[in-house]
């Protein structure tokens, strides 16, 4: 262990040691998440963090867990020094695909920290669109709609 310093030059959006390092900034709080065992079983695997770079994803199959996970990831942030952008942290609720199954329409708003999340039905992740009912329409014509502008400029 070293003593603390400080760095004079910061890492470049996209450099290639970028994503390494985040995750290594903010390991002691992924490894917090992971043994609170509150997460989805997706494929017999237990997650309930996504985190690539700078973009974090928490899942949880119920509202007090995702609650609990986000006080966590709060707490954390805090302690680090990291801020959360409001305007990019959202919550979904996936649609099941039965629909004896589904719980409620509308639930009532998270916290992180003293800051509410909003709902949304779909946002962008990882340059893909994720949509409440699983579909990837809007990503398909979201890439359609690219082919056009590119192809209107040649």
């Amino acid at each position: 262990m070293s003593s603390f310093f400080i760095v004079g030059n910061w890492t470049r959006q996209g450099g290639i040691s970028s994503p390494y390092l985040f995750s290594r900034y903010i390991r002691e709080l992924l490894l917090e998440l992971e043994t609170l065992y509150v997460g989805c079983n997706i494929g017999g695997v237990f997650i309930n963090v996504l985190a690539y770079a700078d973009d974090i994803v928490i899942l949880a199959p119920s509202r007090r867990g995702l609650q609990q996970l986000l006080a966590v990831l709060y707490k954390h942030s805090t302690y680090i020094d990291i801020m959360c952008n409001n305007k990019k942290t959202v919550c979904m609720v996936f649609k099941p695909k039965l629909r004896a199954k589904v719980v409620a329409d509308i639930f009532p708003q998270f916290s992180l920290g003293i800051n509410l999340v909003q709902f949304v039905k779909k946002f962008k992740y990882l340059g893909h669109m994720i949509t409440y009912n699983l579909t990837d329409d809007a990503d398909i014509q979201r890439e359609v709609h690219n082919l056009f502008v590119r192809t209107n400029i040649l």
